[in-house]
C-alpha cells in the first residue's frame, strides 16, 4: 500500500478506535476482564525478546516515524504503565494499568465501561 499522509488523530478518536478493538463481543461496553484478556495477548506479542518485560521500543515498534501523534500517545501510555519508572513494563504493571484505565473510566462504578465513558476518560490528556 502507498503511504498516505494522515491527519493527526485526537485522543478522543484514538480512544474510540481503541474501545472498538476492546469491545470484541460488540456489547457496547467493556469490563476489566475484557481489557486484561486482550491486553495480555498484546503484551505477549509485543514482548519481542520474551523476557517478560516490554521496553518502549518494543511497545512503539511498527508505528511509522511520521505518525508523531501516535508515537506520543503510545509513549504516554507506556510511561503511565511503567509504575516503577524503570523503563520496562512487566505484565503485572500492564494489568494494573488496565485496572487504572477502567477505574478512571467507569464513572458510575457498575463494572462496565461504555464507549462514551471510555472516550470521556481520554479527555485530551487526563491521567498525565
Amino acid at each position: 500500500r502507498a503511504a498516505l499522509a494522515q491527519e493527526p488523530e485526537t485522543d478522543q478518536q484514538s480512544a474510540a478506535r481503541y474501545f472498538d478493538r476492546l469491545d470484541q463481543k460488540k456489547q457496547g461496553f467493556i469490563t476489566l476482564a475484557d481489557m486484561q484478556r486482550i491486553e495480555t495477548k498484546v503484551f505477549n506479542r509485543t514482548d519481542e525478546n520474551k523476557d517478560g518485560q516490554m521496553t518502549l521500543s518494543e511497545y512503539n515498534f511498527g508505528i511509522p516515524d511520521e505518525r508523531e501523534d501516535v508515537i506520543e500517545r503510545f509513549t504516554r501510555r507506556f510511561r503511565l504503565a511503567d509504575a516503577d519508572t524503570n523503563g520496562r513494563v512487566t505484565l503485572d504493571e500492564y494489568m494494573q494499568f488496565c485496572a487504572n484505565v477502567i477505574a478512571a473510566a467507569d464513572v458510575d462504578k457498575d463494572g462496565k465501561v461504555t464507549k462514551d465513558e471510555f472516550v470521556a476518560a481520554s479527555g485530551g490528556g487526563t491521567a498525565e
